[in-house]
């Protein structure tokens, strides 16, 4: 792996876990949202410093370069990281759907009884 590589995760990760602590500071997002960032700047910095393991795991899984094992591993946790956004998401939404038809017949039993006084 080159040393551009290693710096730029390093650095990367670094930035990245500065930010998610600021932002976990001001409140702007929950704890157990930035767990998943702060693990994955973990696996970028243990990256980053051991190279040694990427050169193994590499010639283990059979990727033919290391680098290539990086980016497949980065983007695996993000795939991952997506679908249970998209999880999230589909809760909600459903959610919302419940709270807008509560609201709308909460509405609707106001109206009726604002029409019989």
């Amino acid at each position: 792996m080159s040393i551009t590589l290693r710096v730029i995760l390093l650095v990367a990760a670094i930035v990245t876990t500065i930010w998610i602590l600021w932002q976990i500071r001001k409140h702007k997002v929950k704890l157990d949202g930035a767990i998943f960032w702060i693990l994955f700047s973990i696996i970028l910095i243990v990256i980053g410093i051991f190279p040694e393991l990427t050169y193994k795991l590499s010639t283990l899984i059979g990727v033919v370069s290391p680098a290539n094992l990086v980016f497949l591993v980065i983007i695996f946790l993000l795939l991952e990281k997506i679908f249970s956004l998209s999880l999230v998401v589909s809760q909600l939404q459903d959610k919302i759907e419940v709270l807008s038809a509560e609201i709308a017949l909460l509405g609707h039993r106001n109206k009726d009884k604002s029409d019989e006084e």
